[in-house]
Parts: structure tokens; C-alpha cells; sequence
């Protein structure tokens, strides 16, 4: 996306962009180092801090369906965004105080998880209204709006993991506060542009009575999601009963739709699930592959020194990197008529991403004691950042192509409720490589380990991902294409 494209937006474009990228800046700075925090500072073991953080990302994921709609139909868009920002600052303060953090980590996750609830479905819903009188420019918006997300995440998983070398663990978790912080200031100081920007209750006065019951869930939701935090198999045995309770609901409005219908909702559920096969690899960067680069990659790239957690922002950089290779490539399939079909898309990046696990293995056989070379890292989230853009359609995307819109609030229900039982499905997953604490500081005795469980994530995924490619042809007729 060229410069001149981002001087062609509209003026409330540029607040909600800066809002995103300090908003992203913050919470991305803090789960690079969440993990590494657990089982450094803390003492954890790895299937502890796996497991903990699952249940925080599986709530991450969970709450924004009630932050957007309270966006939506109660206190309006734009208070909703102040209001989840200030309540992520509190969270972000608290964990950057070790009087908390090292005693009642749960208690600013809890705040992290209501804040990033509240915030985040509000500003990309306020962009879409920001385009309604030029829908043209939508996905140039939406475009440089998902740019903004990797811009603030691929700045501060390079800066705080610098930090926390430096300075320590809480100085860096000050600085994510900082983050949002220049978020709010961001928003103050140029909510003038927006001031014709929102949802119908932006346009009325404030309900204070509203906003009063609205305080009142978030302590609520505060103190609950601290209870989950601390009894984290609690959060796995809700999602996974929703989640079961929601696919035997849909499955029964499939059978009840009508034909013309039935094949789309079907195509959707495949394509869904597989989805979550994403989700699981996702969730390893911060989990099994940060711990794998703490104990048994060299901290360099090209001989540039480089801190654990740092690994984590070459995802950001390889999705802006090859967001424009992706748009060619797709170009010039079109100029030759060989587009590749959603499903096609789909196997190919399941491809690409177990490939990303398997070549880690493959590094160990040039370890040098226990420990690999830092590229081979580099490889692995380039391929797996690829395949994360094969399929960019997954989603409410997704369900706006293939569902009937009346199914739409269900299928964004079930949509958010699967991608939290895929960060159970991998804290499950990343503690197969669980390190017992006499060997965590020996590569050679943890390098088995971690190829183990890289082995078993890339052969599942190859697996899923060949059964995917023999379906294609039966996909490609419930697509009608």
C-alpha cells in the first residue's frame, strides 16, 4: 500500500489508525513476553504457563462479541473504545507493579482480557462507517487498518523484549501501558474528527444509567475472569460445552434451510473447522516456539544479536512483507485464468504452515550443542505467515459468502467461541514440550523434546492438509465454481 494511499483517506481514518497501532503496540508487547515472564521470573512450568496463557488468549477471544455489541447498541462505539483502553491501562499498569504481578499475575490478566474486549471489535467497526458515503475506498481502509495492527505488534515485540534485557520484566510491561496510554491521548486529542463517526448511541447523550450497568459487568467480568485465570481447566470445560452446543444447533439449521442454502452453510462448517487448525499453530508462536528459542536457537540473525521474544515480530514482518508478493501472485493468476479456488487456498496454506514445523526438526540435525541456527526460525514463520495470508478469507468473511445473513449474530457466536477453544486445543498442544525444570537448561536434553512435538504438529497438519486437497473438487461444486 503506497504512501499516496495513505494521504487519500479521510480524516477520521488517520485517529482510528494511530488508536490501533498503540493499542496493538501494548497488548502484542505483553504476549511476547507473557510466557517467557511465567517460566522465567516466575517459576512456572512450561505446561502451566502454556496452559495459563490459553485460557487468557481463549478470553482475549471470547469478549469482544459482548465489547462490540455494547458498542453497537448501548454506550456507542467511540465511548466503548475510550472505555476499553482505560480499563487495558489499568491492566497493563498492574502488571507492570511486581507487588501484583509476581503474586496475582490472574488480576491484571483479568483486566487485560475485559479491556481488549471492550476495544477490540469497536475500531473496525467504526471504520466501516467511516467509509458508508465512499464504500470505493473500504478496502484500501480496511487494508492499511489491518497494516496498522502488524506496524504496532511487529514495534513492540522488537522493543520490549530490548526492554526487559535492559531494564527487567517490569519496565517493559510500563512501557505497553505507555502504549495505550498515547492511545487514549491519541483519541482525546483528535476526537474532533470523528465527531459525525459512530453507532446510533454515539449520536445521543450519554445514558449514564447505561453506563452505570455497563461499570458494574465490567467489575463483574473482572472478578470473573480472575476466578477462570486461576482455575484455568474451568475455561476449557465451558468452551468446549459451547462450542459442542453451537455446532449441534447449527447442524440443525443446516437441515432446516433451505436447499438452495444447505451447500454454503456446509462448505462454511468444513472450511470453519479447518480454520482452527490455524488457530492451534497460531497460538505456538508465543508459546512452544518462544520457549524453543530461549533454550535451543542461537540468538542471532546474521549475526545480529537478537532476544527470545524478538523472534515472535517476524510474523508481523513477514505478513507486511509478503502481503504484495501475495497480491501479485494472485494477479497474475487471474490475467491467465488459474485463480485458485477458497478451498484450494485453504489445503495450500495447511500445506505451508505444517511445513513451518517440520523444517524446524530439520534444523536440528546442524545443531551446533543443542543449539540451531536462528534462520531456520526466520524459514518457519515465513512459511507459516504465508500461509496465514493463503487464507485471509477466514472469518466473518467467511460467513458473509456462504451463510444467510439472518444467521449472521449466531455464526459470529460460534465464530469467536471456536478460536477460544483453539487456544485450549493449543496450551494442550505446546505442553507435549513441556520442559522439566532439571533439564530446561541443557539443549541437548530439550532439543528431542521440542522436535517431538514439532514433528507431531507438522505430520497432523500435512495430514489435514492432503485430506483437504483431495476434497477440493467436491468443494469447488459447493462453491459453484
Amino acid at each position: 500500500m503506497s504512501v499516496q494511499s495513505l494521504a487519500a483517506q479521510p480524516k477520521p481514518f488517520y485517529l482510528i489508525f494511530l488508536i490501533e497501532i498503540w493499542e496493538r503496540f501494548g497488548f502484542y508487547g505483553v504476549q511476547a513476553l507473557l510466557v517467557l515472564y511465567m517460566v522465567q521470573q516466575l517459576g512456572y512450568q512450561d505446561s502451566h504457563a502454556d496452559f495459563l496463557f490459553a485460557a487468557f488468549s481463549a478470553l482475549v477471544f471470547l469478549l469482544p462479541c459482548l465489547g462490540g455489541y455494547i458498542g453497537d447498541k448501548v454506550l456507542g462505539t467511540k465511548r466503548t473504545i475510550l472505555l476499553g483502553a482505560v480499563v487495558l491501562a489499568l491492566g497493563y499498569l498492574l502488571l507492570s507493579l511486581p507487588i501484583i504481578s509476581n503474586h496475582h499475575l490472574a488480576l491484571p490478566l483479568a483486566f487485560i482480557t475485559v479491556g481488549v474486549g471492550l476495544f477490540k471489535a469497536n475500531p473496525s467497526s467504526l471504520l466501516s462507517k467511516v467509509y458508508e458515503e465512499t464504500p470505493h475506498n473500504l478496502d484500501s481502509g480496511f487494508t492499511l487498518y489491518y497494516m496498522a495492527i502488524n506496524i504496532g505488534g511487529a514495534i513492540s515485540m522488537n522493543l520490549t523484549p530490548i526492554l526487559n534485557k535492559i531494564f527487567g520484566w517490569h519496565v517493559a510491561f510500563s512501557v505497553c501501558c505507555a502504549g495505550i496510554l498515547l492511545a487514549i491521548l491519541n483519541f482525546l486529542f483528535m476526537r474532533k474528527s470523528i465527531l459525525g463517526v459512530g453507532s446510533k448511541p454515539d449520536q445521543k447523550p450519554m445514558r449514564w444509567d447505561y453506563f452505570g450497568y455497563v461499570l458494574f459487568g465490567i467489575v463483574a467480568l473482572i472478578f470473573g475472569s480472575n476466578f477462570l485465570l486461576n482455575h484455568y481447566r474451568m475455561v476449557s470445560w465451558l468452551l468446549w460445552g459451547g462450542t459442542i452446543t453451537l455446532l449441534f444447533s447449527y447442524m440443525t439449521l443446516i437441515a432446516k434451510a433451505e436447499p438452495k442454502e444447505r451447500k454454503g452453510m456446509f462448505l462454511f462448517i468444513i472450511l470453519f473447522t479447518q480454520s482452527i487448525v490455524f488457530f492451534v499453530l497460531y497460538f505456538q508462536m508465543p508459546t512452544s516456539l518462544s520457549l524453543f528459542a530461549l533454550r535451543n536457537v542461537d540468538h542471532s540473525i546474521l549475526g545480529i544479536p537478537i532476544q527470545p521474544a524478538q523472534f515472535q515480530m517476524l510474523n508481523s514482518f513477514w505478513v507486511m512483507a509478503m502481503s504484495p508478493v501475495m497480491a501479485w501472485f494472485y494477479q497474475c493468476l487471474d490475467k491467465h485464468n488459474r485463480d485458485l479456488s477458497l478451498p484450494a487456498k485453504f489445503s495450500l496454506g495447511t500445506l505451508l504452515s505444517g511445513l513451518a514445523f517440520l523444517c524446524l526438526p530439520l534444523g536440528s540435525f546442524f545443531n551446533h550443542q543443542g543449539v540451531i541456527s536462528g534462520m531456520w526460525l526466520v524459514f518457519s514463520y515465513w512459511l507459516q505467515s504465508t500461509g496465514e495470508l493463503l487464507v485471509s478469507a477466514l472469518g466473518l468473511s467467511l460467513a458473509a459468502r456462504y451463510v444467510p445473513q439472518r444467521l449472521m449474530g449466531f455464526i459470529m457466536g460460534l465464530w469467536f467461541l471456536c478460536a477460544s477453544l483453539a487456544s485450549i486445543i493449543a496450551g494442550k498442544v505446546a505442553s507435549i514440550a513441556s520442559i522439566p525444570g532439571n533439564i530446561s537448561r541443557d539443549p541437548y536434553l530439550s532439543l528431542p523434546i521440542y522436535n517431538h512435538l514439532f514433528i507431531k504438529i507438522g505430520s497432523t497438519t500435512l495430514v489435514v492438509s492432503l485430506v483437504m486437497f483431495t476434497l477440493v473438487p467436491f468443494l469447488k461444486k459447493l462453491t459453484g465454481k
